[in-house]
């Protein structure tokens, strides 16, 4: 596994993390100061609104049962595309599907990310309209 494929398998493992601290610590290692993160319908900036992202996901999904796993993962050079499952215990299928498309900055930490929703998980409707992401 390359080092970027860890990084991408650390910071989605960081979506489930119970623990707030270990949350921002993680974000703190892999992203940019300034990063942005958008999704189509929300976007967020620096580590902080990362922390808020993965922060949403945690209460909306794995406090639910969810559990996230990448599934792919390409490099070209700066540019990193990943994919993601989101599923809940004793489901035949995925509940959700996700594409990530991230920048990397000359430090090779996460700068910009764009998230494509390939799957969209049941209620997402309403999590839209309140401005959540998911």
């Amino acid at each position: 596994m390359s080092e970027i494929e860890a990084a991408v398998e650390k910071y989605v493992a960081s979506w489930a993390e119970p623990d707030a601290d270990i949350r921002r610590k993680v974000i703190a290692e892999l992203w940019a100061e300034d990063a942005i993160y958008k999704n189509p319908f929300v976007e967020f900036h620096g580590r902080k609104g990362v922390e808020d992202a993965v922060t949403q996901a945690y209460d909306l999904f794995v406090t639910k049962g969810a559990t996230f796993k990448v599934t792919k993962v390409d490099v070209s050079m700066d540019a990193v595309r990943y994919t993601w499952e989101m599923t809940f215990p004793g489901a035949a299928e995925p509940e959700a599907i996700g594409t990530q498309v991230v920048i990397l900055d000359e430090n090779g930490l996460m700068a910009n990310d764009h998230q494509f929703i390939d799957k969209a998980p049941t209620g997402m409707e309403e999590l839209v309209h309140v401005g959540l992401d998911v």
